[in-house]
């Protein structure tokens, strides 16, 4: 299912760190959380497993902001938000039936973004449920965050990660096992998730689900820093741009659902028909 969350200011051109995703994961988090704590505990600390890889199933949008600007505040940068209004679509695996009830969990939730400067609110004015796409075998995205894709690599006998591009030469391959990974994790799960609309998807077939995977331009990177100023700070390069995809309707579906490519709890791989 996915929701467009509209948020109004809790007061006039508050200032929010140009780094927010992470505030908005956390309040997704604490939103299933103080709904239901049993489903918030296993989503956090289990989630959807394939191998040693764990998938949350929900990823959300960057923030429209209709009227804002960078600025300059304790040698960092912010952004002013100088309309009264913004916007967040919420994307998640979820059953038919409580599709209402996540709906109504979000309603009129307090929304705080800050950091050890600034600290700002807003307030959750609506919930609107956004109509499904009819899923066909090729579709056209757009992303609406950016995607994470990378790989492992070793440097004079250390690992580290290495951040891919939609140009680079391995990135449909990295692109397509990360989504064919979340089918086989969903689908050993014993979690609360109707997997029903998977069809006869096959985790095990000897032809790849996805028949291709291209990237169609306008590519822009952006360096996002995660749990900015803390000791667990992480920089993590990831790509806004349009892509054409050719597979089994009920993957591209998953992708669209809990995002395409890397930590999509974070705020990364949310995509819309283009």
């Amino acid at each position: 299912m996915r929701i467009k969350l509209t948020l109004k200011q809790g007061r006039a051109n508050q200032l929010i760190p140009i780094n927010y995703q992470y505030a908005l994961s956390s309040f997704i988090y604490n939103t299933i959380s103080t709904s239901d704590s049993e489903y918030s505990k296993w989503l956090h600390e289990t989630g959807f497993v394939s191998g040693t890889k764990k998938f949350k199933m929900f990823t959300f949008s960057k923030l429209y902001l209709p009227k804002s600007q960078v600025v300059d505040l304790y040698e960092k940068k912010y952004l002013k938000i100088e309309g009264d209004k913004a916007e967040l679509i919420v994307s998640m695996l979820s059953q038919k039936t409580i599709e209402n009830f996540i709906i109504g969990m979000f309603e009129n939730k307090i929304l705080k973004i800050f950091d050890r400067n600034v600290e700002s609110s807003f307030i959750i004015n609506t919930v609107e449920m956004i109509p499904e796409p009819v899923f066909k075998e090729e579709m056209s995205f757009r992303t609406i965050s950016p995607i994470v894709i990378s790989k492992r690599s070793d440097h004079n006998g250390k690992s580290s990660e290495t951040y891919l591009g939609p140009e680079d030469e391995d990135y449909e391959k990295y692109f397509i096992n990360n989504l064919t990974e979340k089918l086989i994790a969903l689908m050993k799960s014993d979690n609360k998730t109707d997997v029903s609309f998977l069809g006869e998807t096959k985790i095990n077939s000897d032809t790849n689900p996805i028949e291709y995977f291209r990237h169609t331009g306008n590519i822009k990177s952006k360096l996002i820093t995660i749990k900015e100023d803390s000791k667990e700070e992480s920089r993590v390069k990831a790509f806004y741009f349009g892509f054409k995809i050719k597979g089994n309707p009920a993957l591209l579906k998953l992708g669209y659902e809990a995002g395409f490519g890397k930590s999509g709890s974070l705020g990364f791989g949310c995509a819309e028909i283009n």
